[in-house]
């Protein structure tokens, strides 16, 4: 399926930064993949649309994700109780 592609002008002054980053091999990959991530980090799109975007499976993506320090799961402490519960019936301690 082919793709339409939106040409942006990047400062002249992002592009040190932009060639640092290892991720990418080309400055569109690089582009492309700050992009995405920034996305998924602001809650615009989802881990599976990151993914897809990326170009990477979820589990590559995650790898990326962790091996740059990025949460990628949102876990609250009520979803962590509810676990632990959940955890201690199945391991028959819930009277302890």
């Amino acid at each position: 399926m082919a793709q339409n592609i939106i040409n942006v002008e990047i400062p002249e002054t992002l592009g040190p930064y932009l060639y640092t980053l290892k991720d990418g091999k080309t400055m569109d990959d690089k582009v492309t993949i700050s992009i995405v991530v920034g996305l998924f980090v602001s809650g615009i799109i989802t881990l599976e649309k990151a993914a897809e975007l990326a170009k990477e499976s979820i589990w590559e993506f995650i790898e990326f994700l962790k091996a740059h320090d990025i949460p990628w799961g949102n876990y609250s402490q009520e979803e962590l109780k509810m676990d632990e519960l959940s955890i201690a019936r199945l391991l028959g301690e819930e009277n302890e």
